[in-house]
């Protein structure tokens, strides 16, 4: 059994045929498209795990006082579960935790609860504009965490998630280029780790 995200593709769940099929799920020489639902009860049954009832949804303000709402999505896999908190706008805000099979599912979307409102509770990049209208972006304390989502309108760069916002591999490069002369380290962290700041 095998286990790939349906991509963008708007067909429906084959199981509820009501939501959005975003997963597909393998089984030789057969393949079934469904939505997170479907494929959660389906992998709880098979993994002998009950369900808890969680939101579909919350909201929480950001550093500038501003609502955020995030969808909460729920996976299941073998090795343990996954929740994410996905913005409810494109390329907005997306935070994820992970926990074990037997993990207490309440505790695991408070702890997710507790990252998004960390994550979103500081500012990164500060936004200023030239006399003659032209925006500058830069990095406010030398260090920026970000998510790398797919450009569909780029010749193989990224876009790069910040503060919820999307900047382009372009406009990151700039966003550098106020450091030159500086050393810089690049490490990917999985979406589900925590990324602590490096002090001093």
């Amino acid at each position: 059994m095998e286990e790939n995200n349906a991509g963008d593709n708007m067909n429906l769940c084959e199981s509820c045929e009501a939501a959005e099929a975003k997963i597909v799920l393998s089984m030789e020489p057969n393949s079934m498209h469904l939505c997170s639902n479907c494929y959660n009860e389906l992998m709880a049954k098979e993994l002998d795990l009950k369900l808890e009832q969680l939101p579909d949804t919350f909201s929480l303000k950001d550093h500038q006082g501003i609502s955020r709402t995030f969808e909460v999505d729920r996976r299941i896999h073998p090795i343990g579960i996954c929740l994410e908190a996905i913005e409810t706008i494109e390329f907005g805000y997306k935070f994820a935790v992970h926990g074990e099979l037997d993990c207490d599912q309440l505790e695991l979307l408070t702890k997710l609860i507790a990252k998004t409102r960390k994550g979103i509770a500081k500012k990164q990049v500060e936004t200023n504009a030239f006399p003659n209208g032209q925006i500058l972006y830069s990095i406010i304390d030398d260090q920026v965490t970000g998510i790398i989502e797919y450009d569909d309108t780029s010749d193989g760069t990224p876009l790069v998630i910040i503060d919820g916002n999307p900047f382009t591999w372009e406009e990151v490069g700039k966003m550098v280029m106020s450091f030159e002369g500086f050393q810089i380290k690049i490490k990917m962290y999985d979406v589900t780790d925590d990324v602590e700041e490096e002090s001093d």
